[in-house]
C-alpha cells in the first residue's frame, strides 16, 4: 500500500535520511517512532507531496508519487497535522461539514446522526458541535480532526502526533474508533507509548 524506497534527505547541514526504506501493507496501523527532530513529520509530509526527498521514491497504492498523479492520490488520503489552524472563528459543526461542500466529496456527505455518533465514539459531547474552535480544547480539536478523517472515507490516513493532548480514556476511544477498521491503512507519527500499543507496526527512526 505504501512504500518508502531508499529515501535520502539533507536538511541544511544535517543528513536526516540516507537510503531509508520501509513498507506498509494495506490495513496496517503503523507508527513512526523517534525523538523530536528525527524526521517523523517530514516523512508524513513527503507522503502527502508537501515536500520531496533528495533521492528515492514513494509508492502509494502501486503508483509512484509525483507531480503528475499527486492530485489523484490525495483523493485516497487524509492528513491530520499536529494542530488545526485557520478555523478558529467557525463552529465545530461547520468545520466538519466544510470539506463536503467540495464537488469531489458531496456524494459522501454524512448525515447529522452519523456526525453525532462519530463524535460520541471519540468521547465528545454533542454540544461541542455548537462551539467555535477557539472555545474548545486542543484535545477536542484533535478528536474532531480524527472524526473528519474517518467521515471523508479515505483509504489512507496520516496522523501527526494524534494523541498529544488526549487523556488515557479519550486515547482509548479514539483508537477504538480508527484503529479497528481492517480496511483502513494508518501511518502516524508518535512517541506516545500508549498509542503505540494499538499499532501493529513500529518504524524506529
Amino acid at each position: 500500500m505504501i512504500s518508502y524506497q531508499n529515501i535520502s534527505l539533507r536538511f541544511e547541514d544535517r543528513q536526516l535520511f540516507d537510503g531509508f526504506s520501509f513498507d506498509i501493507a494495506k490495513g496496517d496501523k503503523a507508527a513512526l517512532k523517534g525523538r523530536s527532530g528525527s524526521g517523523k513529520t517530514t516523512l508524513l509530509n513527503m507522503a502527502m507531496g508537501f515536500m520531496k526527498p533528495d533521492k528515492g521514491r514513494i509508492i502509494i497504492d502501486g503508483k509512484e508519487l509525483n507531480g503528475a498523479n499527486i492530485a489523484i492520490l490525495r483523493k485516497q488520503m487524509c492528513w491530520l497535522p499536529q494542530s488545526i489552524a485557520g478555523f478558529n472563528l467557525i463552529s465545530a459543526s461547520s468545520m466538519l461539514k466544510h470539506p463536503f461542500s467540495f464537488h469531489s466529496n458531496k456524494k459522501i456527505t454524512p448525515a447529522q446522526d452519523e456526525i453525532e455518533f462519530s463524535i460520541s465514539a471519540v468521547n465528545l459531547e454533542k454540544d461541542v458541535l455548537n462551539h467555535t474552535l477557539d472555545k474548545i480544547s486542543g484535545g477536542e480539536k484533535q478528536r474532531l480532526g480524527i472524526v473528519l478523517c474517518k467521515l471523508l472515507e479515505r483509504k489512507i490516513i496520516f496522523l501527526d502526533e494524534p494523541t498529544s493532548a488526549l487523556d488515557k480514556e479519550s486515547l482509548k476511544m479514539v483508537a477504538g474508533f480508527i484503529m479497528t477498521d481492517p480496511e483502513l491503512t494508518v501511518l502516524s507519527a508518535s512517541h506516545d507509548d500508549e498509542w503505540l500499543k494499538y499499532c501493529n507496526k513500529i518504524i524506529e527512526l
